[in-house]
């Protein structure tokens, strides 16, 4: 099994040709959506970044039962249930501070098996 999920959430979806967009050129973004599943509404309860990767990650609501925070050490984060099932997962970020340890980022030092 294959899925990817991209999240971009400093990316506004009317910028797109995906959705509607016609002055912007964006061909890459054109191609993934006419190959994939594209979604056309979305609710996050915790904005912005942070808290609503960690809603995406976990299905659970961010700001419902404590202020701003990356995943805990006791979340399940689906790319990490992912690959327990054997479906392989690879994250990439442009926060590189997600990969330190310290902090309970989305990287964990703890090995799964």
């Amino acid at each position: 099994m294959r899925a990817i999920m991209v999240m971009f959430d400093t990316l506004n979806r009317h910028m797109l040709p995906n959705y509607g967009c016609d002055w912007i050129h964006a061909p890459n973004f054109k191609k993934l959506g006419e190959k994939t599943v594209v979604f056309d509404q979305s609710y996050a309860g915790s904005l912005p970044c942070m808290p609503a990767r960690r809603e995406l990650h976990t299905g659970r609501y961010n700001f419902l039962h404590r202020s701003w925070g990356p995943i805990e050490p006791f979340d399940n984060s689906m790319p990490e249930i992912l690959k327990k099932n054997g479906v392989y997962t690879h994250l990439v970020t442009d926060h590189q501070h997600y990969w330190e340890d310290g902090g309970a980022t989305y990287h964990t030092t703890i090995p799964s098996n």
